[in-house]
């Protein structure tokens, strides 16, 4: 059967996301900003960190584990470090955003990092939220080994993704960008199998450039420390 597109105004949208949230125990709060991540990406074109995200977080095993208030670590005049908690990223990622702009306010600098949080969303969302204020803004994250380098056939890299944002009178200019030939949210709707064409896979033979084919790669990357930086212009 053919699944045709279901398409929705933002509002509908934005319905569905909070109940959907809601009903899998986020409070009214914490639904409201993972789904306005979720629209946000879909309403810049990512499909696939659209409204289907709140499915990856649904199915991820940390949503599967306790999880706690985030706390201040360790603070100084420009430097904040969080313990996220075991929160899913979108949510650890907006707090720590709103600290970067807050504490770059009061010192013209700040360096904020979170650790323990999972699935971050774009990077981009959290850069041009903090450039809206005037702020030049780098995010980046790590993640588990998912890419095999050009050659290889076994995952040793993680994506590495960086983004960054500056103002200007126009609006935010950002740049959002991974190293690996796909996303791995981008992968997972369809499958390895049906998404990957024959040309990015990897038979036994290493001679064969490309990406690794594996039948057991892990569903998402959690991000085991991500930092966002704030910088006035």
């Amino acid at each position: 059967m053919t699944l045709g597109r279901c398409r929705l105004s933002v509002v509908d949208a934005r319905d569905l996301a909070e109940g959907a949230l809601r009903g899998i125990g986020y409070r009214n709060h914490e639904a409201r900003i993972i789904a306005d991540h979720v629209i946000d990406a879909a309403m810049c074109g990512y499909e696939y960190s659209g409204l289907a995200k709140i499915l990856n977080v649904f199915e991820s095993e940390h949503f599967r584990l306790p999880r706690r208030s985030m706390k201040v670590l360790r603070e100084t005049e420009v430097s904040l470090a969080f313990d996220g908690g075991n929160n899913v990223g979108m949510l650890a990622l907006f707090h720590a955003a709103q600290a970067t702009i807050k504490k770059t306010a009061a010192h013209g600098i700040a360096l904020v990092s979170v650790t323990d949080a999972w699935m971050s969303g774009r990077g981009a969302y959290y850069v041009e939220m903090i450039a809206k204020h005037g702020l030049v803004a780098i995010h980046t994250a790590s993640s588990s080994p998912l890419v095999a380098p050009p050659g290889g056939i076994r995952p040793v890299l993680g994506t590495n993704p960086i983004a960054i944002a500056v103002p200007s009178s126009r609006g935010p200019i950002v740049l959002d960008m991974g190293t690996s030939a796909y996303m791995m949210t981008e992968v997972m709707p369809n499958g390895l199998e049906s998404y990957f064409p024959k040309a990015s896979r990897l038979a036994p033979r290493a001679s064969r450039p490309g990406i690794q084919r594996r039948h057991d790669a892990a569903p998402c990357c959690r991000s085991a420390a991500t930092k966002v930086s704030g910088l006035r212009s």
